[in-house]
C-alpha cells in the first residue's frame, strides 16, 4: 500500500478541461487550530480539519512582491495589495475546488495562512480540474483551479474570470522494475512506443540502447494511463507530440494534445492519481504519469526523460524550477512550457491556475480572495519546495499581483489600490 503520506496526497486526481489548447511560452472557519484538507472523491467537498502539516517549513524563499505605498495604510476592505498587508483582512469561510495536483500545496499554503489570518479558513475539494472548472463557470464555488487555463476571454454565469498563475509542477514517469534503479533513461520515441503497444518488453532493443550497461529483466511493459480527463496526460501528450516523431502525430493521438488519453486500446486506464499510483506500486513492470508531489511522496522510482537540449534528466525541484524559468511572457493564453530549452530542465512541468470572478457582488469575498491568492503567490511560495513543487519565477509572481489588482466590487470599483 502507499507510505502515509502519498496516502494524504494521492487522493483524487487531476482531471482538466478539454477546452484549451497549449500554446509555447516565448523563450526569451475562524480557527486558532491548525488546518488541513482531506482529501475526497471527485466531486465531494473536502473539510477543514485540526491537523498541521506533516512536513516542517523549509527555509524561507524570497518573492518579489509590489511594495505597498509609504503614504496607504492597510485596510480589510481594500487598499494595498502587499505582503504587508495581505493577511489583514475580514473573517471568510472560502470554498474552492478543482486540481488535484496542487492538493498537497494548497493544504500546506491555506494552513499556513490560517496561522497568520486565523478569521480565514478555506474548504477546498481537490476533485479535479474539470470540475473546478465548471464549478466557478456556475458560480457554486468562490474559487476554481486548474492546470490548464480556460480558453480566453474565460466567462462564466457571474462574468470575467481571471485566471491567476498559483504554482509551478511536474509530471513523473514513475515504473516500477525490481532490480533496476532509479533514473533508467527514457525519450520521445521510446515512450510513444511503449503507449502505442510497440514496445512490450522492458529489455527491448531501443530501451536498451538508451541505457548501455543496465541489466534489464524481460518484464513485460505494463503501461498505465489516466482514464479520466487530465492535465498529467495532456502534458505527456504534448511531449510526445513534440517528440515523439510519426509515429505519436501519425496515430490516434494527433497533433493537438488532449486531456483524455488518446489510445485507449493499449494499457490499462485507471480513475484519478490514486488509481494510476497504486496501479504501478502493485505492478511489476508498470509504467504511468503521476504528479510529480505524489511521486516523491509515494517513493516512487522515475525515469530520466530526454529534453530539448538532449540531455536526460529526472524530475527535481530545480529541473522544474529551470523549466519555469523559460516562461518570460507567461499568460493564461500562453502557458506552456513542455519540452522547454536548457540543458538542466526536466521536459514535464507546468502550472497551476486558480480562476475568480473579477467583478464580485460580494466585497468582503472579493477582498479576501485577492489578499488570501496574493499571499499564496509571493509569502506562500516558501512552501513549494519541500513538497516537489517549485515557487514561481518573480515574473510570474508579479503577474499574479497584476492580475489580482483587476478585481472589482459589484459596482465595477477596483478593490485594491495597488
Amino acid at each position: 500500500m502507499l507510505c502515509l503520506g502519498a496516502v494524504a496526497l494521492v487522493a483524487a486526481a487531476c482531471s482538466s478541461t478539454p477546452t484549451a489548447v497549449k500554446k509555447k511560452v516565448h523563450k526569451t472557519s475562524t480557527s486558532s487550530t491548525t488546518t488541513s484538507t482531506t482529501a475526497a472523491p471527485a466531486g465531494a467537498t473536502t473539510t477543514t480539519a485540526a491537523a498541521a502539516p506533516t512536513t516542517a517549513p523549509p527555509a524561507a524563499h524570497t518573492a518579489t512582491t509590489t511594495a505597498p505605498k509609504a503614504t496607504t495604510a492597510c485596510s480589510t476592505t481594500g487598499g494595498a495589495l502587499s505582503a504587508t498587508c495581505d493577511t489583514q483582512s475580514p473573517s471568510f469561510k472560502l470554498a474552492g475546488a478543482g486540481a488535484n495536483s496542487i492538493q498537497p500545496f494548497f493544504t500546506r499554503v491555506f494552513y499556513y495562512y490560517n496561522q497568520a489570518d486565523k478569521g480565514v479558513s478555506v474548504n477546498y475539494s481537490p476533485a479535479g480540474s474539470s470540475v473546478g472548472v465548471t464549478d466557478i463557470q456556475q458560480n457554486t464555488v468562490n474559487f476554481g483551479d486548474s492546470e490548464i487555463p480556460i480558453k480566453t476571454p474565460a466567462t462564466g454565469t457571474a462574468g470575467n474570470i481571471l485566471q491567476v498563475p498559483v504554482d509551478l509542477g511536474g509530471v513523473a514517469i514513475s515504473y516500477n522494475l525490481p532490480g533496476v534503479g532509479a533514473g533508467l533513461k527514457l525519450d520521445g520515441p521510446t515512450l510513444a512506443g511503449i503507449y502505442l503497444g510497440k514496445i512490450t518488453k522492458w529489455n527491448d532493443a531501443a530501451i536498451a540502447a538508451l541505457n548501455p550497461g543496465t541489466n534489464l529483466p524481460s518484464t513485460t511493459i505494463v503501461p498505465v494511463r489516466r482514464a479520466d480527463s487530465s492535465g498529467p496526460g495532456y502534458d505527456l501528450d504534448q511531449y510526445l507530440i513534440d517528440t515523439g516523431g510519426a509515429q505519436w502525430t501519425g496515430s490516434a493521438a494527433g497533433t493537438a494534445a488532449s486531456t483524455k488519453w488518446p489510445i485507449t486500446n493499449v494499457g490499462i486506464g485507471e480513475q484519478l492519481n490514486t488509481g494510476v499510483a497504486g496501479f504501478i506500486q502493485q505492478t511489476a513492470g508498470a509504467i504511468g504519469y503521476v504528479e510529480y508531489a505524489y511521486s516523491l511522496q509515494a517513493s516512487f522510482t522515475n525515469a530520466a526523460l530526454k529534453n530539448a537540449a538532449g540531455s536526460f534528466v529526472k524530475p527535481s525541484q530545480s529541473a522544474i524550477a529551470a523549466a519555469g524559468a523559460q516562461a518570460a511572457n507567461l499568460s493564461a493564453a500562453n502557458f506552456n512550457i513542455v519540452n522547454g530549452p536548457g540543458a538542466a530542465t526536466y521536459p514535464l512541468a507546468n502550472f497551476s491556475w486558480t480562476l475568480i470572478y473579477q467583478k464580485q457582488a460580494n466585497t468582503t469575498l472579493g477582498v479576501v480572495l485577492g489578499k488570501l491568492f496574493d499571499w499564496v503567490t509571493t509569502t506562500g511560495q516558501q512552501q513549494a519546495a519541500a513538497l516537489g513543487y517549485s515557487p514561481l519565477p518573480a515574473n510570474v509572481s508579479a503577474l499574479a499581483h497584476q492580475t489580482l489588482l483587476t478585481l472589482q466590487n459589484a459596482a465595477g470599483q477596483a478593490l485594491f489600490s495597488s
